[in-house]
């Protein structure tokens, strides 16, 4: 549970170097979009379909129109089609992949529309090519899949109206070429921008989120969130059993009074790398204060917590912490017993613990 910067580092594709954090942020980014990105579809596929009017219009030949319609029916419902796969996909990239491939679909229909009706309208022939690539940016995407869907688009454009329509002066395509190439920067270097600071906001939200819920010194949970794990666990466990444990640092204050505060903070610090390196993924580990210290076991009973903790106190013993000082701990183990609020299952934890102190220290009770 450690924040790394490093994993929040965004590459040149403006992606979070780190697969974990990318995905994560690809979850977000579904609950954030979707259903932006569902709306967008079906207007961007009706604006395509609204377009068969300047085919009524603009065409001589009538006698290949049906195709016409034929072929932007075929485009409304590849975009009805995404509207409802978007929210099937496991995961939100790839529903955005499936995104870029439509307005790849939609766009080679276009370009077979012109062939059929072999169009000579070359400013409506070039804002729609425009268009197309204004609309690839419009609807939320990673920036990798807009910008070659753009070049895609850009490129297709150029070598079709060069080699399957009325021939052009060579000035006029490349003047087609440099508008819709700068048309194409100005919506990659917007979006860049864009996906650079979500993901930024993103990042600062995770630091956030993880200053709120873990302790300063040592990175693990702090009390206020154990409590909130706690009482999630006790409303969903049913019939599994949850085991705490409560541990104290033995006589804490004779090392900071001898060797100072700092290296009381190590001793904390140390004690808390030993423990988090013994401990499965779904235990939940919280400094309670001071140095005390909570473990909170799932779907484990009395007796096997009970193990687990002699097994913890005697890597905390074997450990040396302070130059010449062997640091140990006393713990408390309670099993939640139905209908017990969190204070009282703590609580029965702590008495174990006090009575491991009174005991001689350095031991367990349950």
């Amino acid at each position: 549970m450690n924040y790394k910067p490093e994993q929040f580092a965004l590459n040149k594709l403006c992606q979070f170097r780190s697969r974990d954090v990318e995905s994560d942020f690809m979850d977000y980014d579904r609950s954030v979009s979707q259903n932006i990105v569902r709306v967008l579809i079906l207007l961007v596929g009706s604006v395509f379909a609204l377009f068969i009017f300047s085919d009524i219009y603009f065409y001589r030949d009538k006698s290949v129109f049906p195709l016409a319609v034929g072929l932007r029916a075929v485009g409304l419902l590849i975009t009805v089609a995404a509207f409802f796969l978007v929210g099937k996909f496991k995961r939100f990239n790839h529903a955005l992949i499936m995104v870029t491939l439509m307005q790849l679909a939609l766009f080679a229909i276009y370009l077979v529309n012109l062939h059929i009706l072999q169009a000579t309208q070359l400013y409506l022939q070039f804002m729609t090519a425009m268009l197309f690539i204004m609309a690839v940016f419009l609807i939320p995407n990673v920036w990798k899949n807009s910008f070659i869907a753009g070049c895609i688009i850009l490129a297709g454009y150029l070598i079709f109206r060069a080699n399957a329509l009325t021939p052009l002066e060579s000035a006029t395509l490349t003047m087609q070429g440099i508008y819709l190439g700068i048309c194409l920067a100005c919506c990659a270097i917007f979006l860049f921008g864009r996906e650079n600071s979500r993901r930024k906001q993103f990042a600062a939200e995770k630091l956030m989120e993880f200053i709120s819920i873990t302790d300063s010194l040592t990175a693990i949970y702090n009390r206020s969130r154990f409590e909130h794990v706690l009482g999630t666990w006790i409303k969903n466990m049913r019939h599994n059993p949850i085991s705490l444990l409560l541990f104290d640092i033995d006589d804490f204050k004779k090392v900071n009074d001898r060797f100072g505060h700092t290296v009381g903070d190590q001793v904390i610090v140390g004690i808390t790398e030993v423990i988090s390196a013994h401990i499965r993924d779904e235990d939940m580990f919280a400094r309670w204060g001071g140095e005390e210290f909570v473990l909170l076991f799932s779907n484990t009973g009395i007796e096997r917590a009970s193990e687990l903790a002699e097994r913890l106190r005697r890597l905390v013993e074997v450990n040396p912490h302070v130059e010449a000082e062997k640091v140990t701990i006393s713990i408390g183990v309670a099993e939640y017993q139905q209908g017990e609020s969190i204070t009282e299952f703590v609580n029965r934890a702590d008495e174990k613990m006090y009575e491991a102190k009174r005991a001689g220290k350095n031991q367990v009770m349950a």
